[in-house]
């Protein structure tokens, strides 16, 4: 069993998450679902194979807030989404800059001397199944979103990718969490993702009077439907994600 980083969720669910599970959470930004994501890599039980990829925040960004929480940093951070801006688009920022001025002597020399080899594009989604592939036994990988995934690749491709990561994880008894976003795919396509995952996860923000509660919906528990639950938390300065009611629904 491997902890979720919550101590108070380990409970819940009878002890932690069996190893080789892949857990996949969707849900709006906003609802919590980020900060679970790098709490659940906040363990580290090995800092080589402990893995957190990120496609909208920096390196200094996350390890800023694992330190706001005590939350061990030394741990093996990805900043894809960042790599795509300052790389990707700023290449394609100067192609278009170039299409609209026209070369100039020395771009024609610079693009002489790369022998015009600069791709058009990093093929990110194959990254990211290197990276998590590349692991051996008792690895722990977050991946904050798949959304950036989709949005640049065939869907077909993407969830290829994740079933590849899926059967890595569960050969290795490593530990695999992703989020997705609500209504970024088709709904078709959101229950072959479900079908993926061994836990899945919904996260939800609901608003009761004047105030809003967070909660989270433990939709499936492969094996032991008995953990499948309802469960109201809060964020506090101690230990970020804390459950607080349980309501169990199978």
């Amino acid at each position: 069993m491997g902890s979720t980083g919550i101590p108070k969720f380990d409970t819940v669910i009878g002890g932690g998450i069996p190893r080789g599970f892949t857990i996949i959470a969707r849900g709006a930004p906003g609802t919590g679902m980020e900060l679970f994501a790098k709490q659940f890599v906040s363990p580290v039980e090995d800092p080589k194979k402990t893995f957190y990829v990120s496609t909208t925040e920096k390196d200094d960004e996350i390890r800023g807030l694992m330190q706001k929480y005590r939350w061990p940093s030394d741990l093996q951070i990805r900043a894809m989404g960042h790599e795509y801006n300052t790389r990707t688009l700023q290449r394609d920022l100067a192609a278009s800059r170039l299409r609209l001025n026209g070369f100039t002597m020395a771009d024609i020399q610079r693009l002489a001397k790369t022998r015009f080899v600069e791709t058009v594009g990093d093929n990110y989604l194959t990254d990211l199944a290197m990276t998590v592939t590349s692991l051996g036994h008792y690895y722990r990988v977050a991946i904050d979103s798949m959304d950036f995934f989709f949005q640049r690749h065939e869907p077909a491709q993407v969830l290829s990718t994740m079933r590849l990561m899926q059967t890595h994880t569960q050969d290795n008894r490593g530990l695999l969490f992703i989020t997705q976003s609500t209504g970024v795919v088709s709904s078709a396509l959101e229950g072959e993702m479900a079908s993926i995952a061994d836990i899945l996860l919904d996260f939800e923000v609901h608003q009761m009077g004047t105030e809003f509660e967070t909660r989270l919906t433990i939709r499936k528990f492969r094996n032991r439907p008995e953990n499948m639950a309802m469960i109201a938390f809060r964020v506090t300065p101690e230990e970020g994600i804390t459950p607080e009611t349980v309501e169990r629904i199978a």
